[in-house]
């Protein structure tokens, strides 16, 4: 009988168990029940949205490269052999066009000079001869014309012998051919003259070379010559001279941003060391880009090139464009491809749309297409956010970030 009344205990435990584990699961869904009908509709992710507004954009190239004088002249000579005696200007020195920089042994010209003029008075003194000779001759043929004149008509009369007449017309011709004589050799003394003349003109040409002139006004850059040095056509210039001490910068860029240049857009010019840039515009563009490196050259005058040398390294700044547009923050665009798209907010909701942009400038991209002034952007573009995707846009003021 115990052992029954246990049994029948130990079953009714397990019957009011099993009922009391029914009660907890019946309550608990009904509870989840509850708080599933009164659970609020979810909130939309915050993102932070940007207007496109319409600023003025300047967008800029930087460059580098080396300060050149705009234009160099060379002063030197084409003599050969002859000594260095004076120097009159030194790198560095504004020089003048036509003064003289230095000056040149003209010693061996001079003797040369003398030796001309030498020569030219002897052959004055040959054709003063020579004409004196003329002289003679044509009185000698006025004599031999008057006698031919009587043998002829002493002849007519029967009075002279055919000998007496052929000796007047022998003596007639002897006395022509040296007046025609005569006059050749003054023919030739005065050519020889006119070489001497000649030699004599070259030889003052070159004693004018001995003093070394400034070809222009500028600003010596280098010296090559030395007291006592002996010149040579072959060893180069001995000055060279910047025209006007006029500088610009050669400065290398890629070709792609090559047809976005043009001549005379304003370039801000830093030498190395430099505090301030210098004012500059683009002079000229070379035609011509290195197949090696693929880039293009370009010459930026310096307006006012004071304190800047010649070889210094120097960065250049561009202004390739300046004008009112509307634009965004370059972060707002995403690329797909080459293809540059916007992630536009209307009413909350994301909508990719396409566009078309412009320059850059200060992280701000210009947007020529697609998008118009006063729509709001998703700032930071993202792969999270796609289209259709339910947005609460967050603007600049309400986070309290700057505007961009």
């Amino acid at each position: 009988m115990t052992v029954r009344k246990t049994i029948i205990s130990s079953v009714a435990a397990l019957l009011l168990a099993s009922a009391a584990y029914a009660g907890l699961s019946a309550n608990v869904f009904a509870a989840g029940e509850a708080v599933e009908k009164t659970a609020t509709p979810q909130t939309p992710p915050a993102i932070r949205v940007v207007a496109a507004t319409k600023r003025e954009l300047v967008e800029r190239l930087s460059v580098t490269g080396t300060i050149i004088a705009r234009e160099e002249a060379a002063a030197g000579t084409d003599l050969n052999g002859l000594a260095v005696l004076q120097l009159n200007a030194d790198q560095g020195d504004m020089v003048k066009r036509g003064q003289v920089l230095a000056v040149l042994d003209r010693s061996s010209l001079d003797t040369q000079l003398a030796q001309m003029n030498a020569s030219r008075s002897q052959a004055e003194a040959n054709i003063a001869q020579m004409r004196a000779q003329i002289g003679d001759a044509e009185i000698a043929v006025r004599q031999a014309q008057e006698g031919l004149d009587r043998a002829r008509a002493l002849q007519e009369k029967g009075v002279a012998a055919k000998m007496q007449y052929d000796n007047a017309v022998n003596g007639f011709d002897s006395a022509r051919a040296k007046q025609t004589s005569a006059e050749k050799a003054v023919a030739a003394s005065e050519a020889q003259l006119a070489v001497i003349d000649a030699q004599k003109q070259n030889i003052l040409l070159q004693i004018a070379k001995t003093e070394v002139k400034a070809p222009a006004d500028g600003l010596v850059l280098a010296r090559n010559a030395t007291l006592g040095g002996i010149v040579s056509a072959s060893g180069g210039p001995l000055f060279r001279i910047a025209i006007n001490g006029e500088f610009e910068l050669a400065a290398t860029i890629a070709e792609t941003s090559l047809p976005r240049l043009q001549i005379g857009m304003p370039v801000e010019v830093t030498p190395a060391g430099g505090k301030q840039p210098l004012a500059g515009k683009i002079r000229r563009i070379s035609p011509e880009v290195d197949q090696r490196s693929r880039l293009g050259t370009i010459y930026v005058s310096i307006i006012d090139g004071n304190g800047v040398r010649a070889g210094n390294f120097a960065r250049g700044e561009i202004e390739a464009v300046r004008r009112q547009c509307v634009s965004v923050p370059a972060s707002a665009v995403t690329f797909h491809g080459q293809d540059a798209f916007l992630q536009l907010v209307e009413n909350g909701k994301v909508k990719t749309v396409p566009v078309t942009l412009g320059a850059r400038a200060d992280s701000h991209v210009e947007v020529n297409a697609g998008l118009s002034e006063g729509q709001e952007v998703v700032a930071r573009a993202g792969t999270f956010i796609a289209d259709g995707d339910l947005v609460t846009p967050v603007r600049g003021e309400q986070t309290g970030a700057i505007k961009p």
